[in-house]
Formats: structure tokens, C-alpha cells, sequence
């Protein structure tokens, strides 16, 4: 009998230790499956290939976890998982802008920017506080000149210039980065006269009467012959480090988490600039750069390219693409001779470049024509490849060429921002108005387009940046600013009017197939990054003139908050700040840390009840008791200033609310 119960004893033993070793098992298991973050009760377009809808997503270590609805995602959570409830608003993947100029930005930062002056008073104004602020200056670099406003002084351009800047070189690029302006002091030093050739590819104005140069120089290879002589050429890698910071922050702000990055100048300060950030885990969006191929070196420039390549390929960055100008800008010229572009794109695509071809074109020429037949000749010389190269712009493109992007696997890459036009903008007939500015003919053939800006190559490049700009005028062709749903017909060749869904595709998971980057970017389901975006109206639900008014509200990259709008502050969110800062070590006790959350949670029990004036009294009471902490040291400098601005955030998002 005592044997027995010893024997009972010890069995209820081992089933007890048996369960308590499953049951943590079990908890470990479970631990594994929580994510870190969930949305729930939104509108989410997963831009997958059934373009399907869910209402949740669940994330964990930067990637998708779930997808489906908001039942489902409950077995996700745990007591560690922050929960965003969307209330219906919108979760898009993360916009890719397949072409935009991201390091330019550094002109507005470090260069005289003389895009909104209307007045050559205005200009000479800027030039001389410029002077005064720099005193030891040895050159001036400027960007946003209006030719017509240059002249209608009546003088060269290089010498109204003079009458304001005349001892050290002056060098302004236009809006549109084709046409330099310079004074004769940067001539003189660049060595250029009535007898300095035209460069390949480039134009340097000239006096119809005395042949003398005027000062305006059109297209890379001519800028290069100024640019080249300059005391300083190029920004310095660490005003390129600040340039990228600053991208990033304006970026994220307008929901774009990966970019194409054409190059227009020979620079490597750069690429450095791009392996510091990325060694120092700065980077928070993806990069892919592209080299600029000089018309007049052809095939020999390419043992330079593989170096390049070689050298500078990072996490979050790579250096695998060229970018060649098959025309300018509003001519009918080819910068490369056709033979040698087919040999070059050929000698590229056979050492695994992806070629990207700027051609735009105008009424009867189609330089887009040319760059399909270089690539047909690279496929024709070296086999057919998965190569992915791209032609942008393309603002005029035969019918029967539509069927060659495809039939060639080239991706068009526009800028739908710009093709907002009328019928009654043009003279043309409607056979021809046909091969302008061409977006739903691609998507009808199966080709997947991936749209971009051009930053910052308009006058209006912050408004043509934003990807709600470019999904509008993609879907009405329209002006974003004057349309209404009335207007619709009136379309310049209304045909080409694209739907939101493929418009939508276009600046996501196409930008991804255009970057080899589509099986883990570009659209939201489950393994891939967890770029993601919350807007604050259903795309779908608005009428289609008034997409443009949609906003960011929140944007992750790889499962990183990088922006947050003040509107979408709430107590929750500063109890994850509080926490991150605390494992960070940026509070010296956990009583801080402590104090500071028993505010935030009787700020958001209060927030869900919508009781502003409790919401108030407590966020108020937080931001005290943050001063106070400030002063006795318990939280660092870093923390505080972050807690301080997003506490401010919602404290004057409900003081509004009571108004």
C-alpha cells in the first residue's frame, strides 16, 4: 500500500514537472510568435497579385508576420505587443520613387537657392547678402534660375551676372538641372571662348553676331567643362552625410522608403557618403544608385563602373546601375551616336548593369525608339538576360514601341506628376496627342511600371515629389490643384488614364520589381520588410481629384518608426518611447521611467473615453513631472527633448480638440 502511493507520489511528480517544462515550452513557443506591433481595424491594400484587402497586419523583427483580419491577428499579441488601432484609416506598403535625384537636396542646403525670387532685383539682392555672408568665398554655386527672367535684362547672361558677381566664378544650374548659367569669370576660368568646341552631347550658347560664349551652357558635358574647374566641384562627403539625413526626414515624411538614384555628375564623395551612413546604420530607407555614362568615353568607361560597383555595395545601398542620356531637354537631338550607344548598353548589359535611359522626346522624335533598339542589340549580342533596364520620362512614345517594352522586358519609369494636360493645351490631333505621356497603354500590355518625381527637377519638385501628387494625376491626367470630377473628359487622351490600383502598384511593388527587390519589398505579406505606410483617408473612398489630399500619418521602414505626424500622437505611443528609453539606459532609475508611465496610462485610459479635459490635466501633469527629471538629471538630454516634443504634440492636438 505505501509502495503504491510512493509510486502515485512520484508519478504526479513527473506529470508536474512534465507539465510545468510544457507549459514553458509552450510560453517560449508563444514568445516567438508575438509581434512586436500590430495594426488592427484598418483598411489594408496589400498590392499583392490578387490585389487582395485585410484589416490587420502583425509585425516582428522588422517583417511581416500576419496579415488578415483583426480576430486573427489577436493570437499574435501578447502583454510586450503594441497595438495601433487604425480606425479605418488606410495601410499602403512603402512608396518607391524610381527616380529621383536624392542627393541634389544639397544644393538648397549649401547653395544660393534662387527658385522663388521673380525679379532680377531679387537676384542681385541674394547675390550680394550671399557676398556679405561670405566674405572668403572663392566661388558661388546657385540653383533655380529662370532663363526668361535672365533675358529679358537685355544683356548676355554671363554679363548681367558680372554686374553683381565678377571677381570669383559664378555657377547657377536651372530647376530642371539641363542648363547651367554662368558669369565670365567662370568662363575664363574653365578656359572656354568663341573657340572652344561644343562638347559631344552638350551646347555652349552663343552670340549669333560675335560667336562669343553668353554664359548659358546646356547639358552635363558641357556643365562638366565649368563644373570640372571650379576650386570645389563637389560637395564634401560630410555635406553629402547631412544631405542624406535630411532626404531621409523628408522621405519619410511623405510615406517613401526606397528610391532610385540617378547620378548626374562623376562624383565618389557620394558613394562615400553612402557606405559612412550605411556602416554606421544611418541609412533608413533603401538606395539604389545609378552612374552617369559619358557620351564621349562610350565602352572605356566601363572598367571605372566595375570598380565603383565593386567597391560601394552595402546594406541598404547598392551601386549596380547607369544612367544614360539618350536627349536633353525640349530638342531634337541624340546625345550618343546610335552605334555607339548599342555597343556600350551591349558591353553594360554583358557585365550585368541595369541600363537606365533617360529619353523624353518631342512631337516626331522618340529618342525612347533609339534606346529599345540599343537594347535589342544588347539582347541580340549577349542573349536575353533578366536584366530590368528602364527608359524614363519618356514623354513621347510610338504605339508600336509599347509592344517592344514588353516584348524586351524594359520597364518605363515616368513621372506621372507631370502629365496632367487638356485637349486644349495642344494643337494636335487626337492621333497624335495618342503617343504623349503614355501610362495606361503600359499597364493594359502587362508592363509594370514604376513611377517616380525627378526630384528636384521642376519648379514645383516638392509638390511633384509627393506620391499622392503623382497617384492623382495618374488616374485623372489632370491638374491636381483646378480639377474636379466634371473635368474628366476634358483629358488630353483620356485612354491613358490609369486606375488606382495600377497607379498605386506603380509606386510600389513595380518600384520593387524595377530594383530585383520585389520578394521582400513592395507589397505587404507576410515575410516580407515591413515597410509600411498609414494614410489618413481610404485612397479608394475619395473622389478621385482629391487624392492629392491625402496624408502620412505614420511610416516604417523594416519595421522602424521613421515619421510620425503630430495628428497621430497618442499617450500609448509615448509609453513605447518611455520604454525604448528606458532599455536604451537613457533614464539613470527606473523610478523615472516609472513615475513618467503611471501618467501616460491614466492619460490613455482617458484618451479612449475621449475626455479632453482629463487628457489635458494629465499630459500637463507629465510634462512637469518631465521637467522635473530634466533638472534632477534622472533622463538623458536625447530623451528628454523627443519626450518633450511628442508630449507637446498631443497635448495641443486635444487642447484643439476642446475649441
Amino acid at each position: 500500500m505505501i509502495a503504491m502511493r510512493v509510486c502515485s507520489f512520484l508519478l504526479f511528480i513527473v506529470l508536474l514537472m512534465s507539465s510545468v517544462f510544457t507549459g514553458s515550452a509552450l510560453a517560449k513557443e508563444n514568445s516567438k510568435q508575438a509581434a512586436d506591433l500590430i495594426f488592427e481595424n484598418g483598411s489594408v491594400y496589400t498590392v499583392d497579385k490578387d490585389r487582395s484587402r485585410a484589416e490587420a497586419v502583425a509585425v516582428k523583427d522588422g517583417k511581416i508576420l500576419y496579415v488578415g483580419d483583426s480576430k486573427g491577428a489577436a493570437a499574435f499579441k501578447d502583454s510586450n505587443t503594441r497595438v495601433i488601432d487604425l480606425k479605418g484609416k488606410m495601410l499602403l506598403p512603402g512608396f518607391i520613387d524610381s527616380h529621383a535625384h536624392a542627393y541634389l537636396m544639397a544644393e538648397s542646403l549649401f547653395w544660393l537657392d534662387i527658385t522663388n525670387y521673380s525679379t532680377l532685383e531679387e537676384y542681385a539682392q541674394a547675390i550680394k547678402d550671399y557676398l556679405k555672408e561670405h566674405p572668403d568665398s572663392k566661388q558661388l554655386r546657385g540653383v533655380g534660375w529662370k532663363r526668361d527672367l535672365i533675358e529679358s535684362s537685355g544683356l548676355a547672361p554671363n554679363e548681367w551676372l558680372d554686374q553683381v558677381f565678377p571677381d570669383i566664378p559664378a555657377v547657377f544650374i536651372s530647376s530642371s538641372h539641363h542648363d547651367l548659367w554662368v558669369n565670365s569669370k567662370a568662363l575664363a576660368n574653365a578656359g572656354i571662348d568663341k573657340n572652344t568646341p561644343d562638347p559631344k552631347g552638350g551646347m555652349i550658347e552663343r552670340d549669333p553676331k560675335t560667336g562669343e560664349p553668353t554664359g548659358i551652357l546646356q547639358e552635363f558635358s558641357a556643365h562638366n567643362l565649368v563644373i570640372n574647374a571650379l576650386p570645389q566641384s563637389d560637395f564634401t562627403v560630410q555635406e553629402y552625410k547631412e544631405t542624406i539625413i535630411a532626404w531621409q526626414e523628408y522621405s519619410a515624411k511623405n510615406g517613401v522608403t526606397g528610391v532610385f538614384v540617378p547620378i548626374h555628375y562623376p562624383t565618389e564623395n557620394l558613394l562615400k557618403a553612402f557606405e559612412e551612413m550605411d556602416n554606421a546604420g544611418k541609412l533608413t530607407m533603401r538606395y539604389d544608385l545609378a552612374l552617369w555614362a559619358d557620351e564621349n568615353r562610350g565602352t572605356e568607361q566601363i572598367s571605372m563602373f566595375k570598380e565603383l560597383r565593386d567597391k560601394y555595395q552595402g546594406e541598404l545601398y547598392k551601386v549596380d546601375s547607369i544612367k544614360i542620356f539618350a536627349d536633353g531637354v525640349g530638342d531634337d537631338l541624340l546625345v550618343w551616336d546610335q552605334d555607339v550607344l548599342e555597343e556600350t548598353v551591349a558591353a553594360l548589359d554583358k557585365e550585368g548593369f541595369r541600363v537606365y535611359v533617360h529619353a523624353i522626346g518631342i512631337q516626331g522624335f522618340y529618342p525612347s525608339g533609339n534606346a529599345l533598339d540599343a537594347f535589342e542589340y544588347a539582347a541580340k549580342v549577349n542573349g536575353r538576360r533578366d536584366s530590368r533596364h528602364a527608359i524614363t520620362h519618356i514623354s513621347w512614345v510610338r504605339e508600336d514601341d509599347v509592344a517592344r517594352f514588353k516584348n524586351l522586358d524594359v520597364i518605363p519609369v515616368p513621372q506621372p506628376a507631370w502629365f496632367a494636360s487638356r485637349k486644349s493645351d495642344y494643337d494636335l490631333s487626337e492621333e497624335n496627342l495618342r503617343d504623349l505621356r503614355r501610362m495606361n497603354s503600359y499597364f493594359e500590355a502587362g508592363i509594370p511600371v514604376a513611377s517616380s518625381s525627378d526630384y528636384p527637377s521642376t519648379a514645383q519638385f516638392l509638390s511633384d515629389f509627393i506620391p499622392f501628387t503623382g497617384l492623382e494625376v495618374g488616374v485623372t491626367r489632370l491638374d491636381r490643384d483646378k480639377a474636379v470630377e466634371a473635368d474628366l473628359g476634358k483629358a488630353a487622351w483620356p485612354k491613358e488614364r490609369a486606375s488606382l490600383e495600377d497607379m498605386i502598384a506603380s509606386y510600389t511593388i513595380n518600384g520593387a520589381h524595377l530594383i530585383f527587390a520585389e520578394d521582400e519589398r513592395g507589397s505587404i505579406e507576410v515575410g516580407k520588410k515591413a515597410d509600411l505606410v498609414v494614410v489618413d483617408k481610404n485612397l479608394f473612398e475619395l473622389p478621385v481629384t482629391q487624392i492629392n489630399q491625402a496624408k502620412v500619418l505614420l511610416t516604417l521602414f523594416e519595421g522602424k518608426e521613421v515619421f510620425r505626424d503630430r495628428t497621430f500622437i497618442d499617450a500609448s505611443y509615448l509609453q513605447a518611447l518611455v520604454e525604448q528609453f528606458e532599455k536604451a539606459g537613457e533614464f539613470s532609475n527606473h523610478g523615472a521611467a516609472r513615475s513618467l508611465q503611471a501618467h501616460l496610462d491614466t492619460a490613455a485610459r482617458f484618451e479612449q473615453q475621449e475626455a479632453a479635459e482629463q487628457v489635458v490635466k494629465y499630459m500637463q501633469s507629465f510634462n512637469q513631472l518631465l521637467d522635473q527629471h530634466k533638472k534632477a538629471g534622472s533622463v538623458s538630454e536625447d530623451a528628454y527633448q523627443s519626450l518633450k516634443t511628442h508630449a507637446e504634440a498631443l497635448l495641443k492636438k486635444w487642447q484643439e480638440s476642446r475649441k
